[in-house]
């Protein structure tokens, strides 16, 4: 008996060594299974990638695309309940997940899916009804008037995430902003309307001394984090007739329409480099480099292509303002001003919010933009949320923003 016993602890033990292993190791899985309420039936298929889950819900009549930026410890089949409710065109559900409040209310019409966003107005009553049942989200809450001010900023602190820093140009240098507090940080003895050269690269922001009168040889490097200062002069100068190709491998590449040459930024802009010219062409990236005409780059500003273009593919029809990419994650705007959540896994896209915008930003899941004269973030779980109001991004908003999470 006790070497029966002995071994069945054996078996046990290795079967439990199987599992880790197995959980260690897994990095993916796609499932489906139905879930039934009072009035439907309901199929979920759910594909866990990229240390998220991406889930689309369907019934008969209705499509409702999501997804979880959470690993829930890799288990299948999270979604546990589904709570619906009819608007007067819709109907929208509230996906219950297992042990989590993350996620929200989203609804569909003819097929096609909208953002608790997009349908805010009409469901007061459901908000009530899943509060009442211990359930929240930061969308539900509606935003705070402003807390603090510094010029002519109006600060929504208490919507900024925590580790969030903000930098807006001032034509003298920046406002910085994150949710304790905000300070102005002077660069420059002149203003300086536009800030084509300035560039984020991670929590670095390098943005020339706008003060040389003919081309920049001095550059500014600053910490966005706690706005520590550096200055770098290059042994090489750029002229004022610059533009910015695009950021590879935390690498900058910049051309010179004055000279005919292209340069590369590197090691967090402490060197500088000619990568490109008239004899040897200039180089150009579209998922991998290439060298190209330099006469392309000076008759018009060209920029570098970094991720592979599925929406163009979605929508056909329609002209599109920007694109953004998380992955396997897109959000992009059409020339309707409508903005969209699409994920190649579903392959359903999401009517967020419509909204004219510019200087459209995506860290994660959450998107920065411009509308008028304030610059805002949304997230599909924490819906739409002023951040500040300053009235000069009404008739500049170009290059103006630049944000590090941590």
């Amino acid at each position: 008996m006790k070497k029966v016993a002995k071994l069945l602890v054996a078996i046990f033990i290795l079967i439990l060594f199987f599992e880790l292993i197995a959980y260690i190791f897994k990095d993916s899985h796609n499932v489906k299974y139905k879930i039934k309420n009072k009035t439907n039936k309901f199929t979920i298929n759910e594909v866990y990638k990229n240390k998220k889950y991406y889930i689309l819900i369907t019934n008969k009549k209705n499509k409702y695309s999501f997804e979880i930026n959470d690993n829930f410890h890799k288990k299948k089949k999270i979604v546990s309940e589904i709570i619906e409710y009819k608007t007067k065109d819709a109907l929208c559900i509230y996906p219950v997940i297992k042990k989590s409040n993350n996620t929200n209310i989203i609804c569909s019409k003819d097929n096609k899916s909208y953002s608790y966003t997009r349908y805010k107005s009409e469901l007061n009553d459901f908000v009530k009804e899943l509060k009442h049942k211990k359930y929240n989200n930061k969308s539900w809450i509606e935003p705070s008037n402003y807390q603090n001010k510094i010029d002519t900023l109006k600060i929504y602190n208490k919507n900024i995430k925590d580790k969030t820093y903000i930098y807006i140009y001032n034509y003298s240098g920046f406002y910085t902003i994150n949710n304790e507090e905000n300070d102005r940080l002077k660069l420059f003895k002149k203003d300086n309307y536009n800030n084509t050269l300035g560039v984020q690269l991670n929590n670095y922001y390098i943005v020339p001394n706008y003060d040389q009168k003919h081309d920049y040889k001095d550059f500014y490097i600053i910490n966005m984090t706690n706005n520590k200062v550096k200055e770098k002069t290059y042994k090489k100068e750029i002229s004022k007739d610059s533009y910015i190709n695009g950021i590879i491998n935390n690498e900058i590449y910049i051309f010179d329409k004055d000279e005919l040459k292209q340069y590369k930024i590197y090691k967090k802009g402490k060197k500088i480099k000619e990568v490109g010219n008239k004899e040897n062409g200039v180089l150009y990236y579209d998922l991998e480099f290439k060298k190209e005409n330099v006469y392309n780059f000076r008759d018009e500003e060209v920029k570098f292509k970094t991720f592979k273009d599925y929406i163009s593919k979605v929508e056909k029809s329609t002209s599109l303002k920007y694109i953004r990419n998380n992955k396997d994650t897109y959000y992009y705007q059409t020339d309707n001003d409508n903005v969209y959540y699409y994920n190649i896994h579903n392959k359903q896209k999401v009517l967020l919010f419509n909204k004219r915008i510019s200087d459209f930003i995506l860290i994660d899941n959450t998107i920065y933009f411009i509308n008028h004269d304030t610059l805002y973030s949304y997230n599909i779980n924490e819906g739409l949320k002023k951040l500040v109001i300053y009235s000069e991004l009404e008739f500049n908003s170009n290059n103006r923003i630049a944000i590090y999470t941590e």
